[in-house]
């Protein structure tokens, strides 16, 4: 498998969103990589950007790099055309992972990667959801899967509505040529139950960097506790 990360730099509502420090010295882009780097060869992942000024960042991960056409960086340019003017640039004929540095909190690639070699044959994509349950109401302040009154359910009882996070879908090179969109023609649906958030504005930016680092640093703490205890068993 291929993995081809869609590290822009310019983003126009977060200034260079990929590459300004978010946690410590890393970027976005560096956090994404961090997982990556851990389930595949660092030669099957691609960075795609615009700006040649950020092949030091590919360099350093020891990945390849893309010089991506800046067409292909414009909200204004045709989603499958993005697509495809991404995809065309990997080489090979194998899948590819289509992610975008966006959700952070992700880190199941070794269990999505499983999931996606037991479904592939039936399936030309995978892509990552999160089922929600929540209190929704619809444009006209009708309850949604609930009801007022006698018929309201406890929340555990609401059928989900998932969320898309656009950052990470794995895609045929098939389904690259025939559809030239994220989602397939016969999409696998991965549940994700991560804590999620679309980092689209400042406000969104400084929420992420507060949460993150407080899973990064709770996450350090308890694989040292699970250290000492496996030491401590040991004895």
């Amino acid at each position: 498998m291929k993995a081809v990360i869609l590290g822009k730099s310019n983003s126009r509502r977060i200034p260079v969103k990929n590459y300004r420090p978010f946690y410590n010295d890393l970027s976005l882009t560096d956090v994404l990589l961090e997982k990556l780097v851990k389930h595949l060869d660092r030669n099957d992942i691609f960075l795609s950007c615009e700006n040649e000024k950020y092949e030091e960042v590919a360099c350093r991960w020891g990945i390849r790099f893309i010089h991506r056409d800046v067409k292909y960086t414009l909200l204004e340019t045709n989603t499958v055309d993005v697509v495809r003017g991404v995809c065309k640039d990997v080489p090979g004929g194998d899948d590819i992972l289509y992610c975008s540095c966006m959700d952070p909190f992700f880190d199941d690639y070794e269990n999505m990667f499983q999931i996606w070699e037991q479904v592939r044959h039936e399936h030309d994509s995978l892509n990552v959801v999160y089922p929600l349950k929540n209190y929704y109401l619809d444009q006209n302040h009708n309850p949604i899967g609930f009801g007022f009154g006698h018929w309201h359910k406890y929340s555990q009882y609401i059928p989900p509505m998932y969320q898309i996070s656009w950052a990470n879908e794995i895609l045929k090179r098939s389904s690259i040529d025939r559809v030239g969109y994220m989602v397939g023609e016969k999409p696998f649906w991965y549940d994700a139950y991560n804590y999620t958030i679309d980092i689209d504005s400042e406000k969104d930016w400084e929420m992420a960097q507060v949460l993150y680092k407080y899973y990064r640093e709770k996450r350090k703490t308890n694989f040292h506790e699970e250290d000492i205890s496996t030491q401590w068993d040991n004895k």
